[in-house]
């Protein structure tokens, strides 16, 4: 049986008294940085709506015919709707498949439900194929919709949900749960730190991800020096995407920006200061802001059609070309 994490409790309470008191939307737009564990507290409120005998908390009993459904992947009246491979996005075909089926009667006299992850991938037809049936929802269905980025959803969209928007669960809850979690314990503190407090994405960072950030440094390092192709290392700092690379240099910009504000508290990259002190003294802030504007540029640009390879060519390049203050002691 599914479980929450623990600075979900006090949510999934929440989400149970509303289901008591008749106050349940029939649309909810759980929000909110990524790497929290959005899609698990749908998954676990999901089989909870699903179960025939729920416990005292409202948690699934994980042992009734509906919950071993779940458990097996094959529940009736659970549609879960993602991307398909090789897709960024969720289609018209797609919500049309799963409106037909939740227009039929459940098969279990139950709650219909709908996970839609990412719902911010549905394309303009995918989303207005939904708008409709959001205006006249089907009797006795629950549409969970989950995104980092709601602003990306469509206006009508987000008119027609009830907001779950969670916030980042407490610093010390965090840590406490990541160190659990690690082969390193000592890790945790810094791995919490480069995923902006958010705990599941702190442990997908460990391990292979530390090594791989730690190289990408030395290679940003190696072009600030001219010591390195900018073209090689875009094609190789892409692999297997941009996400993660993009979101890295994103952290080192906006530190050396920190450092040359006088913020040396608020550091991302704690363990990368000295590396990232020395980079920064050789831009002035107005050079380090139009990086940051370049990246930032490229984030946005992360999802669209432009091809991954071309976008870090193009911060690579202005990065390594940026003309820099000589710092004393360097050779004349």
């Amino acid at each position: 049986m599914n479980e929450l994490y623990p600075w979900q409790a006090d949510v999934f309470a929440d989400l149970q008294q509303r289901r008591a008191q008749g106050r349940l939307a029939h649309a909810l737009l759980i929000s909110g940085p990524a790497g929290i564990g959005k899609y698990q507290l749908a998954d676990v409120f999901a089989q909870s709506l699903l179960c025939a005998e729920p416990q005292a908390d409202g948690l699934a009993c994980g042992q009734c015919h509906a919950c071993s459904l779940y458990a097996a992947g094959n529940h009736p009246d659970l549609f879960r709707l993602s991307p398909e491979e090789d897709s960024k996005v969720i289609k018209i075909d797609q919500i049309r498949a799963f409106i037909e089926k939740v227009t039929l009667s459940s098969h279990y006299g139950r709650y219909k439900v709908v996970i839609l992850n990412p719902a911010d991938a549905m394309n303009i037809a995918a989303s207005n194929a939904l708008l409709k049936t959001l205006e006249e929802p089907p009797a006795d269905t629950v549409l969970l919709l989950i995104s980092d980025r709601p602003s990306f959803l469509p206006a009508t969209i987000r008119s027609r949900c009830q907001s779950l928007r969670l916030p980042l669960p407490p610093g010390e809850m965090a840590q406490s749960w990541l160190t659990a979690q690690l082969e390193n314990p000592q890790d945790a503190a810094v791995l919490l730190g480069l995923a902006g407090g958010a705990p599941l994405a702190a442990l997908d960072l460990a391990a292979e991800q530390l090594a791989r950030r730690k190289e990408l440094l030395q290679g940003w390092q190696a072009l600030a020096a001219g010591k390195a192709d900018p073209v090689k290392l875009a094609a190789e700092w892409v692999k297997p995407d941009l996400q993660l690379p993009i979101s890295w240099v994103y952290g080192w910009i906006a530190d050396m920006i920190r450092l040359r504000s006088g913020s040396e508290n608020q550091l991302t990259n704690q363990d990368a200061k000295a590396t990232l002190q020395n980079l920064a003294q050789e831009l002035d802030l107005t050079k380090l802001y139009g990086v940051m504007d370049r990246v930032v540029e490229t984030i946005k640009l992360a999802n669209s059609q432009v091809n991954p390879q071309t976008l870090m060519e193009g911060i690579l390049l202005y990065w390594s070309n940026l003309p820099r203050n000589k710092l004393s002691g360097q050779a004349k």
